[in-house]
């Protein structure tokens, strides 16, 4: 595996854990914020699920990756993918966190992450298979 792709994996893993960090963080600030007067639970329901969305996909997507890497893909593709997901994942952040029933980035959020998995996968299985 060369520098520069276990550098951009690296990076990524970087934001990656640092948007977990801050969805985190926001679950947090809601906690306190619950029970005070006037204050909404579905705000929190909202920031938990958030949360919790975000640790169901990016482990398995950034193993994924990784194995790409390892595999020997460029950090061209490491980063292509890494940042579709951290764009998809703050997208579904956002969406999950609105009032509206579906909002667009919630749904370009979900899409963007699918659509990085498949690739994930199918590249996985590829490569695997060429071997």
């Amino acid at each position: 595996m060369a520098d520069t792709t276990i550098h951009a994996l690296a990076l990524w893993a970087g934001l990656h854990t640092l948007l977990m960090l801050g969805l985190a963080l926001n679950v947090t600030r809601h906690r306190f914020k619950s029970g005070t007067e006037g204050y909404d639970e579905r705000r929190l329901e909202r920031a938990i699920r958030a949360h919790g969305n975000n640790i169901e996909y990016v482990p398995i997507i950034l193993l994924g990756v990784a194995l790409l890497a390892i595999l020997g893909v460029s950090s061209v593709w490491v980063h292509f993918l890494c940042a579709v997901l951290l764009l998809a994942r703050c997208l579904h952040a956002h969406g999950i966190q609105q009032e509206a029933p579906l909002p667009a980035s919630r749904v370009a959020g979900n899409l963007g992450t699918w659509s990085v998995m498949l690739i994930t996968a199918l590249a996985l299985v590829y490569l695997s298979a060429v071997a």
